[in-house]
């Protein structure tokens, strides 16, 4: 149901709790920190039955509070903090709206140059930097300033944070650039021309488009290779195999995904092995896989269940993304109402531990597709975590997966981070909100899904130790 997703939506709204925060010291952030660890984090009581450790540990980071002088150096003694309850759901990182350099301090200027002149100009040169390039929030001019530079500028963007021939990029000549934000202030990182039709600025993700001189690509050869570049493809890799490969399962992948697999549905149901790549998956939503699943199962899935501590920060976020959903009350009836039930439940049970569906065993029936691969294997390795462990533990019900690698991230135990509002406007705090049924009895936390089969360090080809095992 699309319900699953209200939580990360909140994240959206719980990030306007930030700016009405204080101001404060080290120690009383880590205080608040504490105070709100100890009281809404699900996993707090399990992971602190050792009194003495925790205390000791607590005591420490209080000490060490009293003599920071950095937001730095107060920022490790949070982490030292957190780090204890190893959990990697658990993040505390600094506040970027409350740090945003003022627009009079940052890095601002305008670029000489005639556009219409710039238009003419580029259609008669053939350098493969020099034109007009666009992603979803810009339109960008590039011109050559110097052997070593070039300039990405303003065409069209949002008035309110640009204008005209402003500066938006400097790309050099080792391959470094320097990109400006939409607050103006400089990320640095690595950029790849791709075809010489796609620029990727790699540490942001974001990628531009050529749009004149007209590049050699076509619109769907561009898509497949934007695809590419962000890990989310799928290629025949011989006559019997097929490979997908899945990098994220973010909220904003999830219709990539489905269209994918739709564009390539022909190759797909032919293909007689299939490798699913889902090395280097972070996670996100399990509603990003949901469209794999009637290829590679063979029954029912039986799925555990999870409880929410019913806390002040999951009900109040809860409620503030009703009041968003409730304007598209048509559109959103289902979840509307889904939600309002989940309230009640929350506010009916304080402190306590809530199962929003009464059973902590569910069995999903998947209507599996007519044609599909004979065997599958998917690759996952330490960076495989969350979500998409969740996937995982979903395909080793399969009669025909096997997972191949190395044991995944292990995180996965308490899961459904938000921000919780603490007090402070400082540094943000996100924790998970619900944690798993499947405690204590099988933890995956700091442990990770063990693969079917263990690939060591001898192997150095995954891809195709995968295709030989599947074809031979």
């Amino acid at each position: 149901m699309k319900i699953k997703l209200f939580v990360w939506m909140a994240v959206v709204f719980s990030c306007n709790l930030w700016n009405a925060q204080a101001q404060c010291n080290c120690k009383e952030t880590l205080q608040k920190i504490i105070l709100k660890i100890e009281s809404e984090y699900p996993g707090f009581n399990t992971k602190t039955k050792d009194k003495f450790l925790y205390e000791t540990l607590k005591k420490n980071a209080l000490y060490s509070s009293e003599n920071v002088r950095t937001d730095e150096a107060c920022l490790e003694v949070l982490k030292g903090y957190t780090g204890f309850f190893k959990d990697r759901h658990i993040w505390v990182l600094p506040n970027q709206i409350n740090q945003t350099v003022p627009r009079t301090e940052t890095h601002t200027e305008l670029l000489n140059i005639n556009l219409k002149k710039f238009r003419k100009d580029i259609q008669k040169q053939k350098d493969e930097f020099e034109g007009i390039w666009k992603n979803d929030g810009y339109e960008i001019g590039i011109k050559k300033l110097s052997d070593k530079q070039y300039a990405g500028f303003i065409i069209k963007a949002d008035p309110t944070y640009w204008k005209p021939n402003e500066i938006k990029f400097r790309l050099f000549s080792d391959g470094s650039y320097e990109y400006y934000s939409q607050d103006h202030s400089i990320q640095k990182g690595k950029y790849q021309m791709y075809d010489n039709a796609l620029l990727s600025f790699n540490e942001i993700k974001s990628i531009f488009t050529k749009q004149l001189p007209s590049p050699a690509l076509s619109a769907n050869e561009m898509e497949s290779k934007i695809n590419e570049i962000n890990g989310t493809y799928i290629k025949k890799i011989s006559s019997k195999t097929v490979m997908i490969r899945l990098q994220y399962f973010s909220y904003s992948f999830v219709d990539q995904i489905e269209k994918l697999l739709k564009d390539n549905k022909k190759m797909l149901e032919e293909a007689e092995y299939w490798i699913i790549d889902v090395r280097g998956n972070g996670g996100g939503t399990d509603n990003a896989y949901r469209t794999i699943l009637p290829y590679i199962m063979t029954n029912s899935i039986r799925r555990v269940g999870v409880e929410y501590l019913a806390s002040p920060t999951l009900i109040q976020t809860s409620e503030n993304y009703l009041k968003g959903i409730a304007k598209d009350s048509i559109k959103n009836k289902e979840d509307i109402t889904s939600l309002k039930t989940r309230i009640a439940q929350l506010k009916s049970n304080p402190g306590k531990y809530v199962n929003y569906n009464q059973d902590k065993i569910a069995v999903d029936s998947i209507s599996l597709a007519v044609k599909s691969p004979s065997q599958i294997v998917v690759l996952a390795d330490n960076h495989t975590g969350s979500a998409a462990e969740n996937f995982l533990l979903n395909a080793k019900q399969s009669k025909k997966v096997k997972i191949m690698g190395i044991p995944s991230s292990g995180v996965l135990d308490y899961a459904n981070a938000m921000f919780f509002d603490y007090g402070c406007n400082n540094y943000k705090l996100l924790m998970p909100t619900y944690r798993s049924f499947r405690l204590p009895d099988y933890p995956i936390d700091n442990i990770g899904v063990q693969p079917d089969i263990y690939l060591d360090e001898s192997v150095k080809d995954w891809i195709g130790f995968a295709v030989d095992y599947l074809e031979n």
